[in-house]
């Protein structure tokens, strides 16, 4: 999500709770304050996340990750000729 998203988020469940204020009990607007804590932080850190493999991803060139069909199928037993063709079944 991004800052945004979370913010909207954020802003309806607060609504929820003004709406339902006289309802609520303190535990039960606590719980709700975590929630919305604990939703920033898990989206900021899969944020993070997805950052530090960008990161690693961008200063690494293709051919050092992308394995080859050839390779794949060799695993499985299967020859794959220059064509794209199974050339031979181990």
């Amino acid at each position: 999500m991004t800052d945004r998203e979370i913010l909207n988020v954020v802003y309806h469940r607060l609504q929820d709770v003004e709406a339902n204020w006289s309802e609520m009990t303190m535990d039960r607007m606590f719980d709700r304050w975590h929630d919305l804590k604990d939703l920033i932080e898990q989206e900021w850190q899969k944020r993070d996340e997805q950052e530090v493999v960008d990161q690693y991803n961008r200063n690494r060139s293709p051919k050092d990750w992308i394995v080859d069909v050839r390779e794949m199928e060799r695993h499985r037993g299967l020859e794959i000729g220059p064509d794209g063709t199974v050339v031979e079944v181990k």
